[in-house]
């Protein structure tokens, strides 16, 4: 809208953004109850918009920028072509716009601008609900844009609307929360996005009440519940598209019709009584559908992990009904394995131009489609659209040793799989911005992508405490949403976050922004400390899926809280906080001395806990790597607390979560088998306690070596990483979520992908901001490696075998070759 100042393609917020319209339904989802509080029907508020704008123009600008957002979600379309989805996911208080040029997309004459806007109503794993006002949060979309001088196209009256009864609402099934989604084409006029639609039986979109308490009477943003609308922080997303093809093919008979499409191939395979393989060759894929039986399934391979959109292409009668369920596994049978995850879609074929994209992406490696109907049907295209944070070329690692090449580019897919519009814990099962998990993904994109908007992102999302400090478990979702429970060390994990993102980037700005929520963190812990230890602490303690013993004083929730007191005084210190340094300080100092209770001297280790003042008898990885890269070990032979901690003839991979021995074998029966131990207690160890070392699952062994760097044993790392052989066998491609099965696409279980970069390259920033790099590579047992990291400043490069080092660096750095600690300048250099 003109008149109100700031340019839509360079302002921080969307001032001027136009005012949010919806369309005109029979019902109001907004109310007021008895109190005067504004209320929603969230259920009323579910389901699909469509809007559309037609534009006349003598000539294309050189330019039309753009911005546009959503509550909850939208797709825009020019002219037929799709050109944004969005906003990303956030806090609903801090909404975001997205931002492009329309002149590309726009022809002299005719133009017509359509937007499906999608309201989820209820939380998802990746939105939550706005705080209605009188006249927002039950759905919106806000467009602007600027055709030239004083000449604007704003989400206004002139917009037409519908609302779409093709989708249908299903209920979320399941710990994935997943709502499968439905729509039947014969409601959805084809290509209603494009100019020729008589769009006459629409309405008139209706601008939405922007009043709140304390209106001031001005009809655009900033205005509750959203406030300044922000830019979007993370490019857009984008990816291959990956076609299925088809591997399996069955009929089912005496198979019931169900409601949920997931549910629905879930029956139709159980009733098959053979899956017959096909030839992969065979899309188009044809099947004569008859009375004969109650549904044709077919089954399809993407050929590896892919996280996207789903799209189907077929040919088939009006009301053939395609019910599909993805998953990452296929059983000895040829039958899919959930493993949890509770995703899928139903179409119902219109009968001709049926082609789909499904509005939310899926994790998947397989795929079943179970077509119900009478007819001939063929299924000419299956494919994956992904969307995916970006990855510029340029970093790279590779070494004398192909298994570890194989792991580090592994690392990186299975980190590229999770990340979206923010890390996710997995692409298919949750799809959830888990708060802790993400220090792990943020690492390696540090360390192997130059683009770091996401690393920084990610820390900004989680940011959001509850009134008592305590970051929610998993951000901007269900479960910040129902705050039934929270994880105390993913906390710390966040703040050590924090951490990498001031050595990376140096960004004072943002440290300063976030040091209060950091320093809120740790101050949530000392209530809980009894005799210098933090002790009895409540929530969810969840360290990593093995079975750590945490109750009453945790060696490794006080080891963890030491490394965020150390790191709080770091971030304090980078912006000249004296105050809350010296408190960070004095806290890790008192912390120490507290510490030495956990010291079994006879077995010259540090015990899993502390209860009633007795120390209990198991021993962990975690609770002795964690005490070294926090600096508690005073006293303590660090060398030879690492190789007791790192024997394998000591180790043993112990889970509460199954319930023995044998369950640890990928395939001997469900991950989360016994996960009720969750509101039960764990049960007692089936280990020898006394002598066995219960070893890190993949996500707790960032910190296993962290450990060994900080002893000065990082030559040891690329041996520590061929331990992530093993998940190879079950997935070539990306990495699994624990080494004994659960989702087969985790992004916590990426650590040696970075450390093969930090440590085995030796590239780190030696001062905030890589204002000086330190280059220290540690080959171990390697011949030669060679790679480059992204810096501020551009790539560093290194090729190094034993005796020589070769290194390109655009900024001054600090070179440990040989012996020798070196201070070089910017440029090429040789080392022998």
């Amino acid at each position: 809208m003109p008149g109100r100042g700031g340019d839509p393609a360079t302002s921080t917020v969307a001032d001027p953004l136009a005012r949010t319209v919806r369309v005109v339904r029979s019902g109001a989802p907004l109310s007021v109850d008895p109190s005067g509080q504004a209320v929603i029907d969230r259920d009323a508020a579910r389901g699909v918009v469509l809007l559309r704008r037609m534009v006349r123009l003598e000539e294309v600008p050189d330019t039309v920028p753009a911005r546009m957002t959503a509550d909850s979600r939208y797709v825009l379309w020019v002219n037929g072509t799709e050109v944004c989805r969005g906003p990303v996911r956030s806090h609903p208080q801090q909404l975001h716009f997205d931002e492009l040029d329309l002149a590309p997309h726009l022809t002299v004459g005719d133009n017509v601008l359509a937007v499906l806007a999608h309201h989820y109503g209820h939380p998802t794993p990746w939105w939550m609900p706005a705080t209605p006002t009188y006249g927002l949060g039950g759905g919106a979309f806000a467009f602007e844009a600027r055709l030239g001088d004083g000449d604007w196209i704003t989400s206004d009256a002139s917009w037409r609307a519908k609302r779409s009864t093709a989708w249908r609402v299903l209920p979320a099934q399941g710990i994935a929360a997943h709502a499968p989604e439905w729509l039947d084409a014969r409601e959805l006029a084809p290509g209603w996005n494009l100019w020729g639609i008589d769009d006459g039986d629409w309405d008139d979109a209706t601008e939405l009440a922007l009043n709140h308490i304390g209106y001031d009477g001005r009809p655009t943003p900033p205005v509750l519940p959203y406030g300044p609308i922000r830019r979007r922080p993370v490019p857009a997303l984008t990816g291959e598209v990956r076609d299925a093809a088809a591997v399996g093919a069955a009929v089912a008979k005496q198979s019931s019709a169900v409601s949920d499409p997931v549910d629905q191939v879930q029956a139709d395979l159980a009733a098959c009584t053979t899956i017959h393989l096909v030839d992969p060759r065979l899309l188009p894929f044809p099947v004569s559908l008859s009375a004969d039986f109650d549904a044709a399934v077919i089954l399809l391979d993407l050929g590896e992990q892919v996280a996207g959109t789903v799209q189907l292409d077929i040919d088939a009668p009006a009301g053939t009904i395609v019910d599909a369920l993805a998953a990452e596994q296929l059983d000895a049978d040829g039958r899919l394995v959930p493993l949890q995850q509770h995703s899928g879609f139903r179409y119902v074929a219109r009968g001709h131009d049926d082609h789909f994209e499904t509005l939310d992406p899926i994790g998947l490696r397989y795929l079943g489609l179970a077509l119900r109907g009478t007819g001939d049907v063929s299924v000419t295209a299956v494919r994956v659209r992904e969307r995916l944070h970006p990855r510029p070329d340029g970093p790279s690692f590779e070494c004398s040793d192909a298994l570890l090449t194989r792991i580090w580019q592994v690392g990186r897919r299975t980190v590229d799989l999770c990340a979206q519009d923010a890390y996710l814990d997995c692409p298919s099962r949750e799809q959830r911005a888990w708060t802790g998990d993400a220090v792990v993904h943020q690492l390696v994109d540090l360390t192997t992508n130059p683009d770091w908007s996401l690393a920084r992102w990610n820390v900004e999302l989680a940011a959001t405490p509850r009134p008592d400090g305590m970051l929610p478990m998993a951000a901007a979702g269900d479960f910040a949403w129902v705050d039934a429970t929270f994880i105390p060390d993913w906390a710390l994990h966040w703040v050590h976050g924090l951490h990498n993102l001031a050595q990376y980037t140096g960004d004072k700005d943002l440290v300063r922004r976030l040091l209060p929520v950091a320093e809120r963190v740790v101050q949530w812990f000392v209530p809980y400390l009894q005799d210098g230890l933090l002790t009895d602490v409540t929530g969810w303690v969840i360290v990593d899926w093995a079975a750590v013993s945490t109750a009453g004083a945790s060696s490794v929730l006080n080891a963890l809280w030491g490394r965020a007191l150390r790191e709080l005084r770091v971030l304090a210190e980078l912006v000249g906080d004296t105050g809350r340094a010296e408190w960070a300080g004095t806290q890790w100092v008192q912390l120490r001395k507290a510490f030495a209770a956990f010291w079994d001297p006879d077995r010259q280790l540090f015990v899993d806990h502390i209860v009633d003042g007795e120390r209990r008898p198991p021993v962990s990885q975690h609770a002795n790597a964690a005490a070294v890269v926090a600096r508690l070990t005073r006293g303590v032979d660090i060398e030879a607390l690492l190789a007791r901690i790192t024997d394998p003839e000591r180790l043993v991979h112990a889970s509460w979560l199954v319930p023995g021995r044998a369950a640890l074998v990928d395939g001997a029966g469900d991950m989360y088998a016994d996960v009720g131990y969750l509101l039960t207690g764990p049960t007692e160890p089936w280990w020898d306690v006394e002598h066995q070392i219960v070893a890190a699952q993949p996500f707790f062994r960032y910190v296993v070596h962290d450990a060994l760097a900080a002893a000065d044993l990082a030559d040891r790392i690329p041996a520590a990483c061929r331990d992530w052989a093993v998940l190879l066998d079950r997935d070539p491609t990306t990495w699994s979520e624990v080494w004994f099965g659960g989702s087969h696409c985790h992004g916590w279980s990426s650590t040696p992908t970075r450390d093969l970069v930090q440590c085995t390259l030796g590239i780190t920033p030696a001062l905030p901001g890589f204002r000086r790099a330190r280059i220290a590579p540690a080959l171990g047992d390697l011949g030669w490696a060679r790679g480059a990291a992204p810096t501020p400043f551009g790539l560093i490069r290194v090729d190094v075998t034993p005796n020589r080092l070769e290194l390109e660096t655009p900024v001054e750095a600090n070179v440990v070759f040989g012996g020798h600690d070196t201070r070089v300048a910017p440029g090429e250099h040789v080392f022998e």
